[in-house]
Parts: structure tokens; sequence; C-alpha cells
């Protein structure tokens, strides 16, 4: 049911009653959202900045496994979406990583080729599925290691 969930094949009320009944709670649907959207931790790893300044070199593509939920959360209360004029997300896409359909959308919606991209991920599966489809991947550890890498691609400076 969760790749359902994360893949669009599940309305967000029905998703809501599911786990409400599963559990044993009563809650209205704005109370489990605010439920469920506790999990995501409000400050980011990265900073903006570091955003910013890949996007005056890069056209970036943000590549998520989530739910509609969590978009609506995500879209609304993070700043650093701004710098990703390519947004794909499993549940609009209806499949999540690692299939090569979500990478293929991302790519297509990049107008790029696979040899032409970078994708990072902090989940090394992910990053191997991307290498698969012919894309150069970072295994994301911390900012340190990823600066390195950025710095070994000429991406910053």
């Amino acid at each position: 049911m969760w790749c359902d969930w994360q893949e669009g094949r599940i309305p967000p009320q029905h998703w809501y009653e599911h786990i409400t009944q599963q559990i044993g709670i009563e809650a209205s649907f704005e109370e489990f959202c605010t439920a469920w959207n506790s999990v995501i931790v409000p400050e980011t790893i990265l900073p903006d900045s570091l955003f910013a300044r890949l996007a005056t070199r890069c056209r970036l593509g943000l590549l998520s496994n989530t739910d509609p939920i969590h978009v609506a959360y995500l879209e609304g209360h993070f700043s650093f979406v701004r710098h990703f004029p390519v947004r794909i997300y499993s549940n609009l896409v209806g499949a999540s990583k690692p299939s090569p359909v979500i990478y293929q959308a991302a790519l297509a919606a990049l107008g790029t080729r696979p040899n032409e991209a970078l994708y990072i991920d902090d989940i090394a599966e992910f990053g191997e599925a991307a290498r698969r489809l012919g894309l150069d991947a970072i295994h994301f550890e911390n900012p340190e290691q990823l600066a390195g890498e950025f710095l070994k691609r000429g991406l910053i400076t």
C-alpha cells in the first residue's frame, strides 16, 4: 500500500482514512496532515545559497519519492525549492526511485541526456540506479563531502 500512496494511486483522503483506522485514532484531516508533515525536518542540511549558486550554472531538478501531503508542505515551507525549475515527485509520475521511469521523467523534464546529468541522493541504491541509466551520481554523505564532489566537477569554486 505504501508504494501505491507514494506513486499517486491513493488519494490523500483515502490515505488519511486508512492510517487513522489502522492506528485507531480520531483526528480531522487537517490534524492528520499536520501530524503527517511533522516528520519533515524544518531545517535543511544544505544552505539555500548553495542552490542559488548552482542555479546560476546548472538547470536544477528535484526528484523525490513522496506523497501529495508532503509535496504541498515542501512547496509551501521550504524556500530552496524555488531554485529547482523542474520538480519530479513520485506521486505525480506514478513511479518511485529506483524505477528507471522516474529518472527518465526527470531527464525528459530537464531536456537533457543521461550523460549530461548529475544525480545526488543520500541513498546509495538510488544513485546506483541512476548510474545504470548513464547518469553521473554522487552518494551524499555530508555537506563537506558534497562540496568536494562539486569542486572536483567544477560546479563551484
